[in-house]
């Protein structure tokens, strides 16, 4: 089994959705899909890894009449209807998880509770340890990493170079009272400039301690901002610091905002896009906070900010 990487699985799945006649695919243009989405080593081999994938996550099914017939599930109808909108991460997540390989990391990832990922020079005994504890190895590990940090069960750290399990979250949890707490105690312990914290920095602290992910922190975040405005000030501006690193915050991408650039490009008669499928970020760059990059926070509201 070769790892799909989640640029991959998403342009296929993007592909398919697009070319879909009603709620079915063919064999055939599956296998053709797969194909155009650029030159790969051991094709026939990809195609049944990605088919695999399809099938694991409930997404389509083999008709029973003619298996040349793929039938695209509700399953697979709830993934693209949630990622069209780019409002619902978590049920996007659940397919996900069916997929044995990808389900065996985050039992991984969840027992640790935070892994250190090391330097390239130093990654044999790590390698060892997850190949002989959980039966993984680094190549996949590299690229479900990639996946859990993009759907929101895992939280990549630019700061200190450790993955942490961040998939104990949903809709109730954690509760906004506890995550105002967690978010006031972050920012009395980060570095500040004129009583602004850099709100990335925060946004770590928080997640590292609930053990959500920086999107479960962002649709937190926002909530707090509509429920209690009048408790901090929030601030676009730049703030003059080192980036954190090679390690980026990564998210999927709405859909609708790669049909809306297909668009565009269309209408001014321009080749199509290359395709970003994922969103990379820096943790100076800020939260988004009602479609806005938001970079600082002051707390307004408690005599504790200032101590």
């Amino acid at each position: 089994m070769d790892p799909i990487t989640l640029n991959r699985l998403l342009s296929v799945a993007d592909a398919i959705a697009t070319q879909r006649k009603k709620n079915t695919v063919l064999l055939e243009d599956f296998r053709r899909i797969v194909e155009s989405q650029g030159r790969v080593k051991r094709l026939k081999r990809r195609i049944q890894d990605i088919f695999r994938i399809f099938r694991a996550t409930r997404w389509l099914i083999q008709s029973c009449q003619d298996p040349n017939v793929l039938l695209l599930t509700e399953e697979f109808d709830d993934f693209i209807h949630n990622w069209n909108s780019g409002n619902h991460l978590l049920p996007m997540s659940k397919g996900l998880r069916n997929y044995p390989p990808y389900s065996k990391f985050l039992d991984c990832l969840r027992q640790e509770t935070q892994i250190a990922i090391p330097r390239r020079e130093d990654k044999q005994g790590l390698a060892l340890r997850l190949k002989r504890q959980y039966d993984i190895n680094t190549v996949a590990f590299d690229t479900f990493r990639t996946w859990a940090v993009s759907v929101g069960h895992a939280f990549l750290s630019p700061l200190d170079r450790t993955l942490y399990w961040g998939g104990d979250w949903d809709e109730e949890q954690p509760t906004l009272e506890r995550f105002k707490k967690s978010c006031l105690e972050s920012y009395c312990l980060s570095d500040k400039t004129s009583g602004f914290a850099n709100l990335g920095h925060v946004a770590h602290l928080v997640c590292v301690d609930l053990r959500i992910s920086f999107q479960a922190f962002e649709i937190r975040m926002n909530q707090f901002v509509e429920k209690s405005p009048g408790e901090f000030r929030l601030a676009p501006a730049t703030m003059r610091r080192e980036l954190s690193g090679y390690f980026k915050i990564t998210s999927i991408r709405p859909r609708r905002e790669i049909d809306k650039e297909r668009l565009e490009a269309k209408l001014r008669g321009d080749d199509p896009p290359q395709i970003q499928w994922l969103e990379h970020r820096f943790l100076e760059d800020g939260v988004r906070i009602k479609g806005e990059l938001i970079k600082l926070i002051r707390w307004e509201a408690s005599d504790v900010a200032e101590k």
